[in-house]
């Protein structure tokens, strides 16, 4: 089992007044505790949720800490397996990205399939209803 973590997941748990912090705790606790299998994410999640913790909070150190949460930094578990995008999985996406042109995803969401169909990740772990009906979503709210 495996699972890639989706930008907004990292950010509505580093931000304690985001509406989905709480459904955010309880799904990395679900999955430090294995439940969902292997945690991946992309160098463009890592860039996604770094920045959208930042522009949301204002806050360069809850930003930071997502960054180092990720990257399994000094005071964090190693946990996430930190996957780069290259060019296969980039032309994947450009081609997912425009396949699904009525999905309203972002390209960040098309490389995130586009990954997900390279490295075998069974399911997006998500509160993104964008992903449904292309890969397997687990939403974090249904996690307890």
């Amino acid at each position: 089992m495996s699972v890639i973590v989706d930008s907004g997941v990292f950010y509505a748990h580093a931000d304690i007044d985001a509406t989905r912090h709480d459904a955010a705790v309880r799904a990395f606790d679900a999955v430090i505790d294995g439940d969902e299998g292997q945690p991946y994410v992309s160098d463009y999640l890592y860039d996604e949720a770094v920045t959208l913790t930042l522009s949301r909070t204002g806050s360069f150190e809850r930003a930071n800490r997502v960054g180092r949460r990720i990257r399994g930094a000094t005071g964090y578990p190693n946990l996430v397996t930190l996957e780069h995008i290259d060019r296969s999985v980039f032309r994947e996406a450009v081609d997912t990205f425009e396949r699904f042109d009525d999905q309203g995803l972002s390209f960040t969401d098309a490389t995130t399939i586009a990954l997900m169909k390279k490295r075998d990740i069974d399911s997006v772990l998500s509160f993104d209803d964008d992903f449904d009906g292309i890969v397997d979503r687990i939403d974090p709210a249904d996690l307890d």
